[in-house]
């Protein structure tokens, strides 16, 4: 158990890499119910043994958030992933907490089990058939035995919204009801955005709604380059990509445009919940102008502004 836990935290330690091969690493597990979940390694912080720490319950502590643990004097609050997909179990048989970070938020997920890490190709990633907004996509892995098992990588912003873990108010893209209204955004300039978030395409398009700008927002890397395509280069003011996307992710969709002699002038960012140092300095390399964290509305808003009034 141990063994297998230092040398997932291994990997962990050198995620950054990973972005080197435009692959995603899945630390894949059990959920309490025996299901088969995983989430981008790249957004891990740490594992810990459940029995290792003390989870102090709070007054939230019926629903989805189970307590909070103190980390090296930081405070986290420890989320049921089983209540939020709607199965009930028993907190005894977990025996992982990860630590994760979204948005430079930290949470800690309770898990049975870790099974392995996986590589997958953007490819490799499929969006579910339905409209689960719980679910990013799916995936195959084969376990340890040679069996072929159905994986769900689940939507973490839309976890992070049903636990309220958005920041300051009217800071964030969550609580874009309640933000202070920013002035409307004059240009006929359009904006085209990559992004496989549902709740983050829902909330992404009350805030360009509220700002007034035209927008179409595609829920992959490869939909948005078909439609560039379709577009003179003149009508676009700028291109906005999440990175960790099924079929085509962030890298390949500004990689593609930057080769291309016709759109390779277009200004891109990338949104994402992955702001660590590895990513930063690959968008970067690849041409993007910014990484800007999927909560940041403001600096968002600066950046829109900025291409779209010049």
């Amino acid at each position: 158990m141990f063994e297998k836990e230092n040398a997932i935290q291994s990997n962990v330690d050198y995620i950054t890499k990973s972005y080197l091969r435009n692959v995603m690493q899945l630390a894949v597990f059990y959920t309490g119910a025996d299901k088969i979940y995983a989430i981008n390694i790249s957004k891990i912080q740490t594992f810990l043994i459940k029995d290792a720490i003390e989870i102090t319950k709070t007054p939230s502590a019926d629903g989805l958030v189970v307590g909070i643990i103190n980390l090296r004097g930081e405070m986290i609050t420890v989320v049921s992933l089983d209540k939020w997909i709607g199965d009930e179990v028993d907190e005894d048989v977990y025996k992982i907490v990860i630590i994760c970070n979204y948005n430079e938020r930290k949470i800690g997920i309770l898990v049975k089990d870790i099974i392995k890490i996986e590589e997958k190709n953007s490819s490799d990633l499929k969006l579910p058939s339905g409209n689960d907004p719980k679910i990013s996509y799916v995936t195959d892995i084969t376990l340890d035995n040679g069996e072929n098992k159905l994986c769900i990588i689940f939507d973490a912003e839309k976890l992070l919204f049903d636990i309220n873990m958005e920041g300051g108010e009217g800071t964030t893209i969550y609580d874009i009801e309640n933000m202070s209204a920013m002035p409307p955004i004059y240009s006929d300039k359009l904006v085209l955005v990559a992004e496989d978030s549902k709740i983050v395409i829902e909330k992404l398009g009350e805030f360009f709604d509220s700002i007034e700008i035209n927008y179409e927002i595609y829920e992959n890397g490869e939909l948005l380059l078909k439609r560039l395509e379709e577009i003179p280069p003149a009508h676009i003011g700028l291109i906005i990509t999440d990175i960790e996307m099924p079929v085509k992710n962030g890298y390949q969709v500004i990689k593609s445009i930057k080769e291309n002699p016709i759109y390779r002038d277009l200004p891109i960012l990338s949104l994402t919940s992955m702001t660590n140092r590895g990513v930063n300095d690959k968008i970067l390399k690849l041409g993007a102008v910014a990484l800007i964290n999927k909560t940041d509305l403001k600096t968002l808003y600066r950046y829109i502004k900025l291409y779209l009034e010049v």
